[in-house]
């Protein structure tokens, strides 16, 4: 459940912040060009850095919960 709320809160972190600051960032701009829609830019930056930030929370609290476990 917290992965989840990470994942949420960090898609619409990327999200709001490639929508506000009009800078283009990898990937969003190259979808952008392939794809003429307005606003994918945006879309495709908050999954694609929501989902390495949910990585990256989920190999970093397995990590630690597997080293508490075997500490007794």
């Amino acid at each position: 459940m917290r992965a989840a709320a990470i994942f949420v809160a960090f898609f619409l972190l990327f999200t709001l912040a490639s929508l506000a600051v009009p800078v283009p960032m990898f990937p969003g701009n190259m979808i952008e060009i392939w794809v003429d829609v307005p606003y994918i830019n945006a879309i495709v930056n908050g999954l694609t850095y929501g989902f390495i930030t949910w990585i990256v929370f989920f190999f970093i609290s397995r990590r630690i919960e597997k080293s508490l476990s075997a500490n007794p």
